[in-house]
C-alpha cells in the first residue's frame, strides 16, 4: 500500500478513465480500430471518459515500455510546467528530476520498465523539479495494460502533487521530535533527563545480556550548592548548573548519555568504557573543567564537585542496581572531603546494606517508642542542689550498643528521623522531670538539644505546646538548646522565625557550645536567648591553660552584660568547679556532678548527691 493512501474518488475516475482511454481510442497502437458500426451508447460513453481523462485533477501520462510518453493530460501539465507537446516523445527523467537524482544521458536512453517488478497499483514517492525550477513531491502511482507483445504494452502513470501533505507530515514529524527531545531532556541544561537515561541505562543492561560486556557510571553532583543560590540567587544557581553540565558534556559527551537527574545531580551513562584508569581520567576532567570560574553578574564564581564511579559486568546487574551503586559511590565522596573522586566497592556496598538495615531497625523503634532516655543533672553551686536536667535519647543500635542515633543520621538526608528522636527525647523527658519535681518538690526544669531538623519542622512549635500541657509543664522551664555552630543568621532558613515562634511559647533558649569556635559573640545580636552554655572544649584546658580561663571569663563577663544565664559543660573534676566559682559561673554540668544516667538512677543520684569541693 502508498504511504500516501487518500485517494479520492476523482482520483479513482482518473485511474478507470485512462485504463479505459487506452482501450477505446489506443486501439491504433495495437493494430486495431474501432468499427465504424459501434453503437452511439458506446461513443457517448467514450466521451464521457475522454472527459474525466482531460479534467481529472491528477496527472495522467500513458508510455511505452521504453518510458516515452506518447499522452499525457492537462493536469499532468498543470503540475509539472510542461505542455502536452513538450514532454511528448520524451521520458520524465529528461526533465523532471533534481540535480541530486539526475542520470546519465545513457541511462536515460537505455531505460525501459522491469515488467516482472512493475505492477497496477504500486506506488512511488518522489521529489521532482517543475519547469521553473519549483521542488515539488510527487506520488506516483502505475497501471499496467499488457498486450499480446512487450513492445505493445502500455504503463499508464498517474502523477499527484502531494506537496503540502509532505510538508504537513514533516512538520508533524518535526513537532514530535521536539516534543520527544523536550520529553527526554532538561530544558536549563540540555542535557538528558532521568527518563531518557533510564532507558539509554536499560538499553546497554539488555544488550549486555550474555556477553559480559561492561558499563560505566559517572555520578556527580555539586559541592555546596546551596550556598550559591542563597548568597548570589537563583539566576547564577542556574548559571553555575549550566556550566557544570557544559563541563560534563565536553568530556562525556560523545562517550555515553549525560543526565541531569534532580537538582544539581548528574548521572552519565558510558557503554564499555575503556578501562578504570580512564573512567577515572575522565573523573578527574570534569572536576578540571568544573573548577573554571563561571562569570555571573560581575562576580567571578568558583564551584566544585564530587564524583562517584561505577565498572560493572551490565549482564549482572540490573539498571537499578547500577544507579544505587554509582549512588553510594558519590555518597562516599562526599563523606570523605568533597571535591573528590569515589569509587564503589564490594565494602562500601556491604557498609551501606549496614546502613540500611540499622536504619530499618532505627525506624521501627521510632515507631513503636523503644528508644531509651538519659538524663544529665545541671548543678547550681550557690543554691548547692541540682536544678535541672537535660535529657538526651540513646538506641540500642544491633552491634554497637547504646548511642546517640542523631550522631548517627545526615542532618541533610535523615531530617524527619532526627526530628521524630528529638521529639521523643522532649516528650519523654518532660514525663521524667515532672516525676522528678513531684517526688522532690523541687521545680526543676528540662533542657533539650535541637537542630535544624526540628526548627524547620513547622508543626515542631504546636508539638511542644500540645506536650508540655498534656503533663501541666510549665513553658518557662523548658529551655531549648541550639548548638551555635547551627545558628547562621547570614542565612534565610527560617531558623530565625522558629526561635522566635519558640520564644512566644515562652520557652527559654540557650545557646550551646558557646566559645567552641562556630559561631562567635555576634550570635548574641542576633539570638533572643536567655542562657547560653560553655563549650566543653574550653572547660578541659582551664586548669592549665592561661588563655582558655581568660575567655571564659570574657564569657561570663559578657552573658551578664546581656542578662543572660551563663552554665558550663564538661565539669568533670573539681578542680574545674572551684576555677568556674571563682569565675562567677554557678551553674555546671559533667562527671563532677554525674554522666548520664536512666531515669530511676536520676531520682535515687538526686536524693543522695552531694557536692564534693576542694
Amino acid at each position: 500500500m502508498s504511504e500516501w493512501p487518500i485517494l479520492d474518488l476523482f482520483y479513482w475516475l482518473g485511474v478507470v478513465a485512462a485504463l479505459l482511454a487506452v482501450g477505446y481510442f489506443g486501439g491504433f497502437w495495437i493494430g486495431r480500430r474501432p468499427d465504424r458500426g459501434d453503437n452511439a451508447e458506446l461513443r457517448r460513453e467514450a466521451e464521457i471518459l475522454k472527459l474525466v481523462v482531460e479534467h481529472a485533477h491528477e496527472g495522467l501520462l500513458i508510455q511505452n515500455v521504453n518510458g516515452q510518453i506518447e499522452w499525457s493530460n492537462p493536469s499532468y501539465s498543470r503540475i509539472t510546467g510542461y505542455s502536452a507537446e513538450e514532454v511528448l516523445g520524451r521520458r520524465p527523467q529528461e526533465y523532471i528530476l533534481t540535480p541530486n537524482n539526475q542520470l546519465s544521458p545513457e541511462e536515460v536512453e537505455n531505460f525501459q520498465y522491469d515488467l516482472t517488478k512493475i505492477k497496477t497499483g504500486g506506488n512511488e514517492l518522489i521529489l521532482n523539479r517543475r519547469a521553473n525550477g519549483e521542488y515539488f513531491w510527487n506520488e506516483l502511482t502505475f497501471a499496467v495494460v499488457e498486450a499480446d507483445r512487450k513492445e505493445n504494452t502500455k504503463i499508464i502513470l498517474i502523477c499527484r502533487d502531494v506537496t503540502n501533505q509532505v510538508e504537513h507530515l514533516k512538520e508533524l514529524e518535526e513537532a514530535q521530535n521536539r516534543l520527544k527531545h523536550q520529553a527526554e531532556h532538561d530544558d536549563l541544561t540540555g542535557v538528558a533527563n532521568r527518563s531518557k537515561l533510564s532507558s539509554f541505562l536499560q538499553e546497554q543492561v539488555t544488550a549486555s545480556m550474555g556477553s559480559s560486556s561492561q558499563i560505566g557510571l559517572v555520578h556527580f553532583d555539586l559541592d555546596h550548592f546551596k550556598d550559591v543560590n542563597d548568597a548570589h540567587g537563583h539566576s547564577a544557581g542556574d548559571a553555575v548548573l549550566r556550566h557544570a553540565a557544559d563541563a560534563l558534556m565536553s568530556v562525556l559527551g560523545d562517550k555515553g548519555v549525560v543526565a541531569r537527574i534532580g537538582g544539581d545531580e548528574f548521572l552519565a551513562v558510558l557503554p564499555e568504557p575503556e578501562s578504570a584508569e580512564h573512567m577515572e581520567a575522565l573523573g578527574a576532567q570534569i572536576l578540571a573543567g568544573l573548577a573554571k570560574p563561571v562569570k555571573v553578574d560581575g562576580h567571578r564564581l568558583r564551584v566544585g564537585g564530587s564524583v562517584g564511579l561505577v565498572l560493572a559486568d551490565g549482564s549482572k546487574l540490573s539498571a537499578s542496581e547500577l544507579i544505587n551503586r554509582a549512588d553510594m559511590a558519590l555518597y562516599a565522596a562526599k563523606r570523605s572531603g568533597r571535591s573528590q573522586i569515589t569509587w564503589y566497592t564490594d565494602t562500601l556496598g556491604a557498609a551501606h546494606r549496614y546502613r540500611r538495615m540499622s536504619l530499618a531497625q532505627l525506624d521501627q523503634d521510632l515507631e513503636t517508642g523503644d528508644l531509651r532516655l538519659l538524663m544529665q543533672p545541671m548543678y547550681c553551686a550557690n543554691r548547692r542542689q541540682i536544678v535541672g536536667y537535660e535529657v538526651t535519647p540513646r538506641w540500642l543500635h544491633p552491634s554497637e550498643g547504646l548511642v546517640d542515633p542523631v550522631k548517627l543520621l545526615s542532618s541533610k538526608e535523615d531530617v524527619k528521623r532526627i526530628a521524630e528522636i528529638e521529639r521523643f527525647a522532649l516528650q519523654r523527658g518532660l514525663v521524667e522531670v515532672k516525676r522528678l519535681r513531684e517526688s522532690s518538690n523541687i521545680p526543676f526544669f528540662v533542657s533539650v538539644n535541637l537542630t535544624g531538623a526540628s526548627l524547620n519542622d513547622r508543626g515542631f512549635c504546636e508539638a511542644i505546646k500540645t506536650m508540655s500541657d498534656d503533663v501541666e509543664f510549665s513553658r518557662n522551664d523548658i529551655h531549648i538548646e541550639l548548638d551555635e555552630k547551627i545558628i547562621r543568621f547570614d542565612e534565610t532558613d527560617g531558623l530565625s522565625q522558629a526561635m522566635d515562634e519558640i520564644n512566644r511559647l515562652g520557652c527559654q533558649i540557650s545557646l550551646d557550645q558557646f566559645g567552641g569556635g562556630h559561631g562567635g559573640a555576634g550570635l548574641l545580636l542576633h539570638v533572643e536567648a536567655e542562657g547560653l552554655k560553655i563549650s566543653p572544649g574550653l572547660i578541659a584546658g582551664i586548669e592549665t591553660g592561661e588563655n582558655e580561663r581568660k575567655l571564659v571569663q570574657s564569657i561570663l563577663r559578657l552573658a551578664g552584660e546581656f542578662g543572660l544565664e551563663a552554665s558550663a559543660a564538661g565539669v568533670d573534676r573539681p578542680e574545674q568547679v572551684k576555677i568556674l566559682k571563682e569565675l562567677g559561673c554557678t551553674v555546671i554540668q559533667g562527671n563532677a556532678v554525674s554522666g548520664l544516667l536512666t531515669p530511676r538512677e536520676a531520682e535515687a543520684h538526686m536524693r543522695e548527691f552531694e557536692l564534693e569541693t576542694q
